[in-house]
């Protein structure tokens, strides 16, 4: 069976969700955000071990956040960079003395994943590079000019992307080493 570890990505600060603190370090049902993201994989039987990327400011309110879940397959958390892209590849990077066959790239502040949705975003790695949990879109959306709608787009072939987002780990560090390279010319 190929090893599969979870990177679940909570070092955005959540301005826009508003509060005192970042939302993925907010209550809920008993425990926090991130507590529920976290137990979420470090429960699910294909996932060997999960790795918080973590605001390199919020180990306290981290180490607050987690009181409680079960830390077995919880490795140490890592810090996180200036932005999303950065964090990731910075919790990759943090993998590689260890390196798993796959990860799998969740959302702190996303406590509501599925053991289904983690089963076939693993499933399809079996046949593919990477995959992404995806929901079809279903409202109504439309296309303005200056504050008037001028048409309706047609949502045939148009999915909401969600995480978990899955890949060969090797194949998503080398992409992201790439792409610190060609951004740091």
């Amino acid at each position: 069976m190929s090893r599969c570890i979870a990177l679940v990505v909570g070092a955005g600060r959540g301005h826009r969700f508003g509060g005192d603190q970042p939302k993925q370090y907010s209550p809920l049902a008993g425990s926090t955000v991130i507590g529920k993201t976290l137990k979420a994989f470090a429960t699910h039987p294909s996932i060997d071990a999960v790795r918080a990327v973590i605001h390199p400011d919020d180990r306290d309110l981290y180490e607050a956040a987690i009181r409680g879940v079960e830390k077995n397959k919880i490795l140490d958390p890592v810090g996180g960079g200036a932005t999303r892209q950065d964090s990731v590849r910075l919790g990759l990077e943090s993998l590689q003395g260890d390196a798993p066959d796959m990860v799998l790239i969740h959302d702190a502040a996303r406590p509501f994943v599925s053991t289904d949705i983690i089963d076939r975003v693993i499933e399809a790695l079996g046949a593919s590079k990477g995959a992404i949990a995806a929901m079809p879109v279903t409202d109504t959306l439309k296309s303005s000019d200056g504050g008037q709608i001028n048409t309706t787009v047609d949502r045939t072939g148009l999915w909401r992307a969600q995480t978990p987002q899955g890949f060969h780990y090797s194949d998503i560090l080398d992409a992201h080493q790439v792409c610190r390279e060609d951004n740091s010319l």
